[in-house]
């Protein structure tokens, strides 16, 4: 599954990509030691596409919506606090001044709320699955003046290989206006490299793995690679990276991972930096508790009271590795096969910072 739906990764593949980019780093290397120029426009035989990044909030109603868009693609995260909600973008539709949006991850999976552009701010709507309300939920919100100077940009590779191979590569990064927040990313997001540069190291690691295939009638191979914020504030930038790829079988194999970046010191933030003392273990009933709330919205009407009885592997819930700052909380990122059979998904479980204030460290600032 490409990433206008949210990547559905397959652990195995999960554990491939992550090799893969092992591999990248050292190459990485190699090509600074060699003295690779910095770049400043993709590789040729790319073709730019258009994104347009837009954040908004209403901090009364603990609603944030941060959306990336192109022709045929979206990504991002909705959180409504005073209704519950939150999830991944996996799709967007718009039609004139109004953009229907699918929710994606576990328990939130296929929600939609509708999106009412105005001049300065806009109008969310949302009507609950179960119908107890005769009228939509709605909210304004304007945009989040943090956004501005952040930018997007993306490309696409296709080319026919020497052995008949079909190749195609669809890259997206975030990227700054400004040097020197746009370094601050490049060193986090790329591990000191500029898009440019990622670009034409992804596109020299894809040739030498689809060349290598001797088959007579070797699969197409597809890679992607989607960078987006999920969350934007004055303090702190959570992106995601969607890694997808697709060399034959049945399925490709994806992964999502996250980097929390505090703006204000330019440095990645771990788990270790926001958690304290024992929080694996204090979070571990927290996060079971957030996910059977969860499962009503896929229909459980409170009848199954164990999450193993939901269909998930076990009955606790251990915190993810991969994590992200949002306004509510903190998201904690399963894959697919992580918690659950592949057909339920990925999950994402935001925590409410008042469940979590025991287990953060003093030196962790909550967003304002």
């Amino acid at each position: 599954m490409r990433a206008n739906a949210i990547c559905r990764p397959h652990i195995s593949g999960r554990k491939y990509i992550r090799a893969a980019f092992i591999g990248a780093a050292a190459l990485a290397w190699l090509m600074l030691w060699a003295g690779c120029s910095y770049s400043r426009s993709f590789p040729a035989g790319f073709v730019r596409f258009a994104s347009q990044l837009d954040a908004w909030e209403n901090r009364s109603e603990g609603f944030c919506l941060v959306l990336v868009s192109s022709s045929d693609r979206a990504q991002g995260f909705l959180e409504w606090n005073s209704q519950g909600i939150y999830g991944r973008i996996v799709q967007a539709q718009k039609n004139g001044n109004t953009v229907a949006i699918t929710l994606g991850d576990g328990g939130m999976n296929g929600l939609q709320l509708s999106i009412f552009l105005k001049r300065k701010s806009i109008i969310a709507e949302y009507l609950p699955k179960d119908k107890s309300a005769l009228q939509p939920f709605r909210i304004e919100a304007w945009h989040v003046s943090s956004e501005e100077g952040m930018r997007v940009l993306g490309a696409t590779f296709a080319e026919k290989l020497p052995n008949e191979r079909a190749l195609s590569l669809r890259l997206q990064y975030v990227s700054a206006q400004d040097a020197a927040r746009s370094r601050i990313l490049d060193e986090i997001l790329r591990r000191g490299m500029s898009l440019y540069n990622m670009a034409e190291l992804r596109l020299a690691q894809q040739k030498e793995a689809a060349v290598a295939v001797q088959n007579r009638a070797p699969p197409p191979q597809e890679y992607e690679e989607i960078e987006y914020p999920v969350f934007i504030s004055d303090q702190y930038l959570s992106i995601a990276t969607q890694h997808y790829l697709f060399d034959g079988g049945a399925h490709g194999a994806a992964s999502t991972t996250f980097d929390i970046i505090d703006r204000a010191k330019g440095k990645r933030l771990s788990a270790q930096d926001i958690f304290a003392g024992d929080w694996k273990a204090g979070l571990k009933p927290l996060l079971a508790a957030e996910l059977m709330r969860q499962s009503a919205f896929w229909g459980n009407s409170g009848q199954e009271a164990d999450l193993k009885a939901l269909g998930l592997f076990e009955s606790e819930l251990y915190p993810s590795d991969d994590i992200f700052v949002c306004a509510g909380g903190v998201g904690f990122q399963y894959d697919r096969y992580q918690i659950a059979p592949w057909y339920m998904g990925e999950f994402i479980i935001v925590l409410p910072w008042n469940e979590l204030t025991p287990y953060l460290s003093l030196a962790f600032k909550i967003p304002q």
